[in-house]
């Protein structure tokens, strides 16, 4: 019977960054690609003038300015960052000015900014840990000097070739030389503060997506100082980036069908995949098919060929699920000393979940396209488990959320324009649902992904779970791995 259906040299199932960025770079080289949206999910939420917009890690608030250039470069949109890496407003607002503090971390005894500059968190770690400040210069002091070396190795990356990012030739895998420290950061950690040990930690969960205290230690340097750089200071508005990559995959011949979602991907083509959807009578064909959506919610789609999916996914499970909260708040409400970005912990006894750790995301001062005047948008990610999502749990969820809340803003309910829960309700159960925390028992070393990008012949997976602890960083990285993998298939 002659085909009914679209043909596609590649599809792309799902609208992340990482995704969008393998879509634009394929169409750019003339590969005919099919990004296909899940209708039902929206990647921002507006509200009687305000916007927000939910985010995994602080990475999405605080990207690299190389990746920025990088991006800009390749794919000829507008530059969004000058050369000198200095930030800077332009025509299209994407940049904002320059932020002295990466972020806030408030800790039950403690308040910390996260100065870039050393002398500036020197005073502030005397101040909040004076009995063991000793022991805290020392450690930064080994964190520093570690530095030239994590520069070297990451300078014999290629990030365009092979899975994970630094691959080993044959030599080095039967005689393996790694100049970098062996142990894990939490032995290194050991003889410090309860205290002190969570603010480490707090520091590189919120940079990326991975719920673990047992980090090599030259990762967590990695993690803790972005190698030695002052790049993370960049504040992006991730929305206008998504628009501005999504437009150069348009203007380059890339098409977008809003779909309800796949109801199941077959090999029943001799060159590739045959994907049938859900409530629809069309079906479409590609060569290449790239997931970019959590992947313990794609395994069933594929049938017996899911079983390689669910064998990655028992590697790295969701640990949690982070919750967005929206709140339009006066800025009468706003403590003195707080700033745009906060991580807070109320009990260092308590799990994470119910309320117990929460990140914060304040629209800036007079950033009326986020807030009206004198107003502004707070959007608070708190943690959940995601096998407890029930109406009786979520209930108590939002009291200890609200709880946490009330000890950060004082009188906070006198101050509150609206609240909406409603957005984390509806938004959950959509498989393009991207904001979890993953855990792993696995140990990797330097720069090693969890999850491979290529699963099988044809088949790619850009998700967090490949680098989890990245961030923003690691998404844009697969974005471009798994591009330049099928663009070399045709070169």
């Amino acid at each position: 019977m002659k085909w009914q259906g679209d043909e596609y040299e590649v599809i792309i199932l799902g609208s992340g960054l990482g995704g969008l960025i393998a879509g634009a770079y394929l169409s750019k080289e003339h590969h005919p690609v099919l990004l296909l949206k899940e209708n039902q999910y929206q990647s921002s939420y507006k509200e009687k003038g305000y916007r927000f917009i939910p985010f995994s890690n602080f990475s999405e608030k605080r990207i690299k300015g190389t990746l920025l250039r990088r991006i800009s470069k390749d794919l000829d949109i507008p530059s969004f960052i000058s050369q000198r890496g200095e930030t800077r407003w332009d025509e299209t607002k994407l940049i904002k000015p320059k932020q002295k503090v990466a972020f806030q971390v408030i800790l039950p005894k403690s308040r910390i900014d996260l100065f870039n500059q050393r002398s500036m968190l020197q005073m502030e770690l005397e101040r909040e840990f004076p009995k063991e400040i000793a022991q805290i210069e020392n450690f930064y002091t080994e964190m520093e000097e570690l530095q030239p070396l994590l520069k070297m190795e990451k300078a014999k990356e290629k990030p365009g070739s092979f899975f994970p990012i630094q691959p080993r030739s044959l030599i080095k895998r039967w005689w393996p030389f790694n100049p970098l420290p062996k142990g894990r950061i939490d032995q290194r950690l050991a003889p410090f503060s309860r205290e002190f040990r969570e603010f480490i930690k707090l520091q590189w969960v919120s940079w990326g997506n991975l719920f673990s205290d047992q980090f090599p230690i030259s990762l967590a340097n990695y993690l803790l100082f972005h190698d030695g750089t002052d790049e993370w200071e960049s504040e992006i508005d991730l929305e206008i980036l998504r628009e501005k990559i999504l437009g150069k995959f348009l203007q380059s011949g890339g098409k977008i069908e809003e779909i309800e979602r796949v109801e199941r991907v077959e090999k029943r083509w001799r060159r590739g995949m045959t994907l049938s959807l859900k409530g629809d009578a069309r079906a479409f064909r590609s060569q290449f098919l790239i997931f970019n959506s959590p992947l313990h919610r794609l395994s069933t789609l594929l049938g017996k060929k899911g079983r390689r999916l669910s064998k990655w996914g028992e590697r790295i499970p969701p640990r949690y699920v982070l919750i967005p909260l929206f709140l339009g708040v006066r800025e009468k409400v706003i403590p003195v000393g707080m700033r745009d970005l906060l991580v807070s912990i109320l009990d260092l006894n308590k799990p994470y979940e119910g309320g117990n750790l929460l990140f914060l995301s304040l629209s800036q001062k007079g950033e009326e396209t986020k807030a009206p005047d004198e107003r502004r948008a707070l959007t608070v990610e708190s943690l959940m488990i995601p096998d407890k999502w029930d109406s009786d749990s979520f209930a108590e969820h939002q009291k200890g959320v609200m709880k946490h809340l009330s000890y950060l803003f004082p009188f906070l309910e006198e101050h509150i324009e609206f609240m909406d829960w409603d957005w984390a309700n509806h938004h959950y159960p959509c498989w393009s649902y991207p904001h979890f925390f993953y855990e792993t028992p696995s140990h990797f070393q330097w720069r090693e992904g969890v999850v491979p990008n290529q699963i099988s012949k044809g088949f790619y997976f850009i998700g967090k779970e490949n680098f989890p602890y990245l961030g923003m960083e690691g998404e844009v990285l697969n974005g471009l791995m798994v591009a330049q993998k099928i663009i070399k298939k045709y070169s």
